[in-house]
């Protein structure tokens, strides 16, 4: 069965106050307004102060949160529980993303003890991987991808697998402006398709959807995502304009339109 295009917007430690994310929802709604989305789905994940905020979105949009902890309750000052997650009606939460690993100490075990606790509590996780500047100069781009995928898939059953959502997210490349060619995109695609049908099987590897984020615009979104074989996008900045995701929508829906 195909899989739909999947946009996850991440809004990072913005929209300051409850006029901003009015305003936001607001420009979101007109812009999607009249526009049927068929062939995509887009997990909008806000600061988790506004997750309620965010409760009614245009069709086709969901919500995540940015952020998650392993333990189900106790005293971890600061934190939040997949279970309220849950309880709260999110679906999706993002674990690992570079700004995660790089201000909070995240690391792969760190980020595989949420990916299992998300799966544990019925989330689907968007876990995030990828190489470093230093790491992408020292030719080291696929080990360091295949310790992450290890740490990320050792230990959970086919189902559980299939749960998860994999961002492949060069370092180097998050708010840099700079992107990997399609080539590059298409090889670390494959890499992460062989890995998964080695260690689990081609149809669980099939239906795993492995998305690209880095610098995600709308003027190259062929060229990281459906031109390279990926199954969507991480959107960080670009996503702050609601414009931005309908447009990339928009694009997406076009190619469908032009191949079909």
């Amino acid at each position: 069965m195909k899989k739909p295009f999947l946009l996850v917007a991440n809004l990072k430690m913005n929209l300051l106050s409850r006029d901003e994310v009015k305003q936001y929802l607001q420009v979101l709604h007109r812009e999607s307004e009249g526009k049927r989305i068929t062939q995509a789905e887009v997990i909008m994940c806000p600061p988790i102060l506004w997750l309620n905020e965010f409760n009614h979105l245009p069709e086709a949009f969901h919500k995540g949160a940015q952020n998650v902890f392993w333990e189900k309750s106790g005293s971890y000052t600061g934190e939040i529980s997949p279970v309220m997650l849950k309880n709260d009606g999110i679906e999706y939460v993002l674990i690992g993303h570079s700004e995660r690993r790089l201000y909070a100490g995240e690391t792969n075990d760190i980020v595989r003890t949420k990916t299992h606790s998300a799966l544990k509590n019925l989330l689907m996780p968007i876990v995030c991987i990828g190489e470093s500047e230093e790491e992408r100069r020292r030719g080291m781009t696929h080990s360091a991808l295949e310790i992450q995928l290890e740490g990320i898939f050792s230990g959970l059953s086919k189902l559980q697998a299939e749960k998860v959502i994999i961002a492949y997210e060069p370092r180097w490349a998050i708010g840099s402006d700079r992107t990997p060619t399609t080539e590059e995109i298409r090889e670390v695609k494959n890499l992460i398709q062989n890995y998964l049908t080695k260690h689990l099987d081609e149809g669980t590897a099939e239906r795993i959807r492995v998305l690209y984020g880095g610098s995600v615009k709308s003027a190259y979104l062929g060229a990281v995502s459906w031109e390279a074989g990926m199954d969507g996008v991480l959107v960080g900045r670009e996503s702050l304009f609601p414009y931005e995701i309908v447009k990339m929508l928009g694009l997406y829906e076009q190619y469908q339109l032009a191949i079909s």
